[in-house]
């Protein structure tokens, strides 16, 4: 099991990589705001635990299992986000919101979460339900029950 501070660690340094190409030491302190030698320090932990190569003054590299992990966290974060913006969470809230929950949330969560998205996302834009679902959900409206819409005389 990690820790969150690990997960931090290892999105940033997968989020740097897939952006740059490569990371170093700096790149990771200003990314998460975070003093250069904590940084070295807790480098130097993830290079003793098997999830990155790194060599002070030098770059930072995955190991199979960091790299493993890196894109486990990217993943959740990605479909928090999808989420929360289904939900109608803006981009720049579900971004932030994602980020907090992303380290607390179960497999067994995420895995229904999954199954949500994917569903809503089947749906055709512009389908009965996909329109009521977004209706429903409009900021700072919690929208009419079913029971509501069906004395409209609206189909869901």
């Amino acid at each position: 099991m990690t820790t969150r501070k690990v997960e931090d660690y290892l999105e940033a340094i997968g989020d740097l990589l897939e952006e740059r190409g490569y990371v170093k030491a700096k790149d990771i302190a200003d990314r998460l705001a975070i003093s250069r030698p904590s940084v070295s320090e807790m480098l130097r932990k993830l290079d003793e635990s098997g999830y990155i190569t790194y060599e002070k003054y030098g770059g930072i590299a995955f190991r199979p299992e960091g790299r493993r992990l890196a894109e486990e966290i990217k993943r959740r974060h990605t479909l928090l986000v999808e989420f929360l913006k289904i939900m109608g969470v803006s981009e720049e809230n579900a971004q932030k919101d994602a980020c907090k929950f992303e380290h607390d949330i179960s497999p067994e969560t995420i895995g229904c979460l999954i199954r949500f998205v994917e569903f809503i996302n089947l749906l055709p834009e512009g389908s009965k339900g996909k329109e009521y679902f977004k209706y429903s959900f409009k900021e700072g409206d919690s929208g009419p029950a079913p029971a509501d819409m069906k004395k409209e005389n609206k189909e869901l």
